[in-house]
């Protein structure tokens, strides 16, 4: 049986596609990485499902929402847990995240200046430390949970790196088990060769 032919669609920027752009990289799986400008998105757009990027095809079948497409991809790589109760709490670390993104992405279209500027304080000083602090506690000794990688260990990684290039985080430091996941999932010999060569975007 052939292998499913995948192709991903976003903006050419990290957003909410790294994650299942990682899930491919750390399982070795090829697929097409469709990106496009801005500009462009009005060419795309009617080719989705809900108007909106990004968009996972396999072998022609569409799937909509970051977070399904990256427990597929999950699922699909046995990235997602080894359990039901670790898929569930890979699950549960993801959606944190995910509320995380939430304020971030309102920060960076925000209508003017002044609301970007409020945004970020409240990112800085109420929602970071309690979502990190959340995270950090439940993080495991090597994983977020269990003995291997799962997705969720990606997107952390993806995160961190984000926080600390949008100047939402100066350090780390105060995270020592997330930064340590950040450090064992760039530390894998495919996670580390997409790295080197993605591209350079704003986001």
């Amino acid at each position: 049986m052939p292998s499913p032919k995948y192709k991903l669609v976003y903006f050419n920027a990290q957003g909410r596609a790294e994650t299942s752009r990682l899930l491919f990289a750390a399982a070795g799986v090829d697929f097409e990485d469709v990106r496009f400008s801005q500009d462009e998105w009005a060419k795309f757009k009617p080719n989705t499902p809900l108007g909106q990027a990004p968009v996972l095809e396999v072998d022609g079948k569409q799937l909509c929402q970051s977070l399904a497409i990256n427990r597929y991809l999950a699922n699909i790589f046995g990235l997602a847990g080894k359990s039901d109760w670790e898929k569930a709490n890979v699950d549960a670390g993801c959606e944190v995240i995910s509320d995380l993104h939430k304020e971030i992405y309102e920060m960076v279209f925000g209508k003017d200046d002044a609301t970007k500027a409020q945004i970020k304080k409240k990112i800085i000083e109420e929602t970071s430390p309690k979502l990190l602090g959340f995270l950090e506690k439940n993080a495991g000794s090597q994983w977020y949970i269990g003995n291997s990688m799962t997705v969720v260990d990606l997107t952390i990684s993806g995160l961190i790196s984000n926080l600390i290039k949008m100047k939402i985080l100066s350090t780390v430091d105060n995270y020592p088990k997330l930064k340590a996941i950040q450090g064992r999932v760039e530390a894998d010999p495919n996670i580390s060769k997409y790295l080197k060569n993605r591209p350079v975007t704003k986001m």
